[in-house]
């Protein structure tokens, strides 16, 4: 059965036989599908947190920007001056993540800083040697980062009289946990929009006006304002909702593999047999794979792997830097043969979704705990188009 994998093809250099598969047609497609909820006329912030929620900074940001979005968010500062040094053009804007010291060299990037104080603003202020635009963050009851809804249309509108700063939007990220009551959210999103109106009644101008991520695009029209900053949906991150969404996501994550290392003939034994990494009651066909816990995997297994369009158990449990699995089902099993820990092979599928129900972790953790060292294959078709390393980045080879 040694056709009985597929997918792409991974460059036969790879020094590591173990890779990531991501899939950028389907982030591609699911941008496109925001962009058929919220229509032309809206800008789309997309989220590049978390290394692009564990896809890649750099990679996602590409792809957002030759898709279609107006605008990147980012949460952490160096990864937004890291993609501005690499070339991402699009207008990125900074949410709240530094010390007011940062000003400098947010200015000096062309980013958009998000504040949520007077202390911040002055920073900038003072920093900039010309025209600085900025968002004011607004904390309508996620209780984390941003002006208090009671004083956000006094503290703005200060912010917005400070020369040489130019307030370019308002933003907001409501809490908006799986299967939240409705009116919660709309109370949250009541708070914004009162303070968006007090800002219009003072004169305050505020041309971007930003409340909807991901669950609030998905399923609450309302909140949509001018603008929309997604970011799990854009991904594919399955999202749990009180009625199906008005459009399929698709997967990001398209596999988790390696290759076999080592295959052996492990007989039982009887001394020590009790001190064995695993009980050898028969004869074994063990293999070896190079992932371990340094890699993740001590969190990304369903307890087997598929080889040869088989699943086959994991035998005790991930070391360091490698795994071992049972073979003793697929005697053809050879060295160099594909495994999946993630993903599918043949008929069989071993899905994120039963791996994160398995050790707890919420959807959107699964990517995040791939580890930086497995190296990421980025995959357009059936092509591999990008293959990146510890050691660079290389085009990838068809399938």
């Amino acid at each position: 059965m040694a056709g009985a994998g597929q997918g792409v093809s991974v460059a036969p250099h790879l020094l590591r036989p173990a890779w990531f598969e991501i899939d950028l047609d389907a982030v591609a497609e699911n941008l496109r599908s925001v962009r058929r909820l919220v229509g032309a006329g809206r800008r789309i912030f997309a989220v590049v947190k978390a290394g692009g929620y564990g896809f890649g900074t750099l990679e996602m940001a590409e792809v957002f920007a030759v898709h279609g979005a107006d605008a990147l968010a980012f949460a952490d500062l160096g990864d937004a001056i890291w993609a501005r040094r690499q070339g991402v053009s699009l207008p990125i804007l900074v949410f709240p993540s530094a010390l007011p010291g940062a000003a400098p060299e947010v200015i000096a990037h062309g980013l958009i800083p998000t504040l949520t104080d007077l202390d911040q603003a002055h920073a900038y202020a003072d920093a900039a040697r010309g025209p600085c635009e900025v968002f004011v963050k607004v904390d309508t009851g996620l209780q984390r980062l941003g002006v208090a809804a009671e004083q956000a249309v006094e503290v703005i509108e200060a912010i917005a009289r400070l020369s040489p700063l130019r307030l370019g939007g308002v933003c907001t990220h409501l809490h908006a946990p799986p299967g939240a009551d409705p009116a919660y959210i709309n109370w949250q999103f009541g708070r914004f929009t009162s303070v968006l109106e007090g800002l219009a009644g003072a004169g305050v101008e505020v041309p971007v006006r930003l409340a909807a991520s991901s669950p609030l695009v998905m399923q609450h029209r309302h909140t949509y304002l001018n603008a929309v900053d997604p970011g799990s949906m854009l991904y594919g991150v399955p999202q749990s909702f009180a009625t199906p969404p008005e459009v399929p996501l698709r997967p990001a994550f398209r596999a988790l593999k390696a290759r076999l290392i080592s295959v052996k003939e492990v007989a039982p034994r009887e001394r020590f047999a009790a001190e064995a990494p695993f009980p050898v009651p028969a004869p074994v066909r063990l293999g070896v794979i190079p992932l371990g816990t340094a890699d993740g995997l001590g969190r990304l297994h369903d307890g087997r792997v598929l080889v040869q369009g088989r699943a086959v158990p994991i035998l005790a449990s991930p070391s360091l830097e490698h795994t071992r699995v049972d073979l003793t089902a697929v005697p053809d099993a050879r060295v160099g043969d594909e495994v999946v820990v993630i993903g599918r092979q043949g008929d069989a599928e071993i899905t994120p979704a039963a791996v994160a129900a398995r050790h707890g972790l919420a959807p959107h953790q699964i990517a995040l705990a791939v580890g930086e060292r497995v190296a990421r294959v980025y995959c357009s078709g059936e092509r591999a188009v990008l293959v990146r390393t510890r050691l660079g980045t290389a085009a990838g080879e068809p399938a």
